[in-house]
């Protein structure tokens, strides 16, 4: 005998039927179910009206306990609720079930599996034996010989255990008496071991652990690190989850030998366009450079001596939408002194994890860690098809001016109003057009006789007329006309001249003539179907005349346009590849992709030709990219002297992966005038599938000064991963290591790689 019931309603039949009648059934409801779930409310979400099915290869009805038991292949469904087992004993009047043999209970996306079950499947509490919960979101086990479900999400124990680890024999869990689980929320456990297989590892009367999928306020795992310049370091995060659209998290950051930095990180969204996020740490240090011996850990080489204890630095990016399609951006880095950023560069709140946080969110970054004069910025802006305007208020904060309390002539923008036109059609003419104008406010704290203040307007219209030559060449030049004015009130010419108001009027030339060749060749190989290789060669010549500037202000590059008679020559290479791929759908649909890119040019200066001046010739320029795929990357430029017959500027960077996960990056960096040369490499090597070793340097190769080195390793399984990093500078030496239990959290330092890399797994962020 089977049975198939709704509520009350009970349809009954012999077992030879059973089989193919089941099948019948269930088409038929499904077909039901499917025209209700179109037309009809969604299912109630009250329990008590959840409606409950049962299926079975045996059913009966016992009258005296009102009873339905149920044998082999038993399956009850009821809303997000699913009872599977060898025998059931189920109650459809209090809803209350037991069951027993291969008993599994499916609650949304979590499920217990168990020998015996007594449980109310409306109030989801009862009693389990000998059974495991599976939280899915974090892999999530909790084994227990009687465990008590005392709601649709809580869960005791008299004895137990957890971890994040599959099979019998768990690399890694924690042992305990009366553990208490609320799932979203906290676990407990009195006399907690952690095991490392069979053995013993470490010991705590009591256990506080986190057993949440989703945003709430609590503790987030602690950082700790030994160094030389900050004695023992001890980071402790707090995450509070203010609303839906808002959070924040605060920082106690312990040093034994600096004292206790605290800092705020805020965030909140205020609509789709609309979001900020601002932080702050401050640290009264106890630590200065005073000159004297034993102060030189404490200070850089390459910053004044500092002699403040109070320290801080506040930063903060926001994005606001306006009425009338404007919108604004508010970008703010002050901090307290030029070796601040330096020195606390790694950490939750550190500036490594701020930039890429900032770089991530906002697409905004942060000035180097070693500039003194830190760039502020509030801008106003609104796109048209073919126009935009800008707004900015610029605020540049000179760390050493204000810190050693010196003339500031930094120059500040306050404010600069931009309104640019894209290229355009003049009206039904076959002429196109530009315009690049702008007004700025120039401001500086302290002026000279040369340094001045003063407001400048620059208005650049510009017109092209392009064309077809033989309907092979492409032709077009273009003229352009400059007016600029000037009004300052304390500037004097060398000539004596001290006039308020000064103008200047330019026009230039230009014109370029290119052709496109192009070819396409048939590979029919695993990367590509067809390539198209094409070729660019352009000819350009710009002329401006000789203007007299010398009575004008200098502001900026603007103020001093110079005279130019040059042509420029360059050849540009596009490698485009066609590929055909099938969708799930089985659907063909062709892919085309940019995989390399390399553009080669050089200028002529008949200026310095007439003059007889030695090197008409610019530098021969190159700048390329080749992207073949996830595997092989690389970029370069370099400026090669023609006279010298070596390099001015060569840059090269490339990354190197298979599919083991070994990985090689390199990236070379050298400038003959600043003069900078400098190499960074790291490789990481797969020594097994669950072991990895890295080795990353970055050197100074024009004073043999090795910037920092960091050799570790990474071993990871299905539940853990650890994390082991040696760190050194030319300030500090540090170890650390991360070792993680997934489904808990870090414990330990982290690697500089690591800590990047894993910046959002410490909290959700407000999304």
């Amino acid at each position: 005998m089977c049975n198939f019931f709704t509520g009350k309603n009970m349809i009954s039949f012999s077992k030879k039927k059973c089989l193919p009648l089941q099948a019948a059934v269930a088409f038929v409801y499904g077909l039901i179910f499917l025209q209700v779930s179109v037309l009809a409310d969604p299912l109630p979400e009250n329990p008590k009206e959840i409606p409950w099915h049962i299926s079975a290869l045996s059913v009966t009805f016992d009258n005296i306990r009102d009873l339905y038991i149920a044998e082999k292949e038993v399956v009850i469904t009821g809303g997000k609720t699913r009872l599977e087992a060898d025998y059931v004993e189920f109650s459809n009047k209090t809803k209350d079930a037991f069951a027993e043999g291969n008993v599994i209970l499916i609650s949304g996306e979590d499920s217990i599996s168990c020998d015996a079950m007594n449980i109310n499947l409306e109030t989801e509490i009862g009693t389990i034996h000998k059974g495991t919960i599976f939280i899915q979101k974090d892999n999530f086990y909790i084994h227990g010989e009687d465990i008590r479900k005392t709601g649709e999400f809580t869960y005791s124990l008299e004895k137990g255990s957890i971890t994040s680890c599959s099979g019998e024999s768990p690399d890694w869990k924690i042992s305990g008496r009366k553990v208490k689980v609320t799932v979203e929320g906290y676990g407990t456990a009195r006399d907690a071991v952690l095991w490392a297989k069979e053995i013993p590892a470490a010991y705590t009367p009591f256990l506080m652990f986190p057993v949440k999928t989703k945003r709430q306020t609590g503790f987030l795992m602690p950082r700790a690190s030994s160094s030389i310049r900050k004695g023992y370091q001890y980071e402790q995060p707090f995450f509070i989850a203010i609303s839906e659209s808002s959070d924040a998290t605060v920082y106690a950051d312990y040093m034994s030998e600096r004292g206790t930095k605290t800092g705020v990180e805020y965030r909140y969204i205020l609509d789709n366009k609309s979001k900020g996020t601002v932080f702050f740490d401050y640290l009264e240090d106890s630590k200065i450079d005073d000159g004297t011996a034993g102060t030189e850990d404490y200070r850089f080489s390459s910053t004044p001596q500092r002699t403040n204890t109070d320290r801080y630095w506040l930063r903060m990016k926001h994005n606001q939408a306006l009425p009338n399609g404007f919108s604004a951006k508010l970008d703010l880095d002050v901090v307290s002194d030029a070796d601040y950023l330096q020195e606390f560069q790694d950490g939750f709140s550190g500036y490594t994890l701020t930039k890429e946080y900032l770089e991530t969110e906002y697409g905004r970054s942060l000035d180097e860690y070693d500039r003194t004069i830190r760039k502020n910025r509030l801008n106003i802006n609104k796109s048209w098809s073919t126009y935009i305007l800008n707004m900015d208020a610029l605020w540049y904060d000179n760390i050493t001016a204000r810190r050693q309390n010196i003339d500031d002539t930094t120059l500040q923008t306050l404010p600069a109003i931009q309104f640019d036109a894209f290229r355009q059609q003049l009206g039904a003419s076959q002429f196109y057009y530009t315009l690049d104008s702008e007004h700025r406010s120039f401001y500086r704290q302290d002026t000279t006789a040369i340094l001045v203040n003063g407001q400048r307007t620059d208005i650049y219209p510009r017109v092209y007329l392009p064309m077809r030559l033989n309907k092979i060449f492409y032709f077009e030049p273009s003229l352009g006309a400059r007016e600029t004015l000037w009004y300052t009130d304390d500037f004097t010419s060398s000539d004596g001249d001290s006039d308020s108001l000064r103008t200047r009027h330019m026009a230039d030339f230009g014109a370029e003539i290119s052709t496109k060749i192009f070819r396409v060749f048939n590979t029919e190989n695993s990367f590509a179907e067809k390539i198209k290789h094409e070729m660019i060669p352009k000819l350009q010549y710009s002329y401006i005349p000789e203007v007299d500037q010398t009575d004008l202000p200098v502001f900026d590059t603007l103020d001093r346009i110079n005279e130019q008679s040059l042509i420029t020559w360059s050849l540009t290479n596009y490698f485009i590849a066609r590929k055909t791929i099938l969708t799930p759908q089985e659907k063909e649909i062709r892919t085309y992709r940019d995989f390399a890119y390399a553009k080669l040019s050089q200028s002529y200066d008949i200026k310095k030709e007439k003059e007889n001046q030695k090197e008409p010739f610019s530098d021969i320029l190159l700048n390329g990219i080749l992207d073949l795929n996830e595997f092989v990357s690389m970029n370069t430029d370099f400026s090669w002297s023609p006279y010298d017959n070596d390099y001015q500027i060569f840059n090269l960077g490339g990354l190197l992966k298979d599919k083991r996960k070994d990985a090689l990056a390199l990236e070379y960096r050298f400038n003959r005038d600043t003069p900078l040369e400098s190499l960074y490499s790291e490789i990481d090597i797969a020594l097994t599938k669950k072991i990895t070793a890295y080795y990353a340097f970055e050197k100074n190769l024009k004073d043999e000064r090795t910037v920092q080195t960091q050799t570790g390793f990474i071993f990871t399984k299905e539940c853990w991963t650890l994390d082991f990093a040696v760190t050194e500078t030319s300030n500090d030496l540090s170890v650390g290591f991360l070792f993680t239990l997934h489904g808990l959290g870090e414990l330990g330092t982290g690697s500089k790689k690591t800590l990047v890399s894993g910046q959002s797994s410490r909290y959700q962020r407000i999304q």
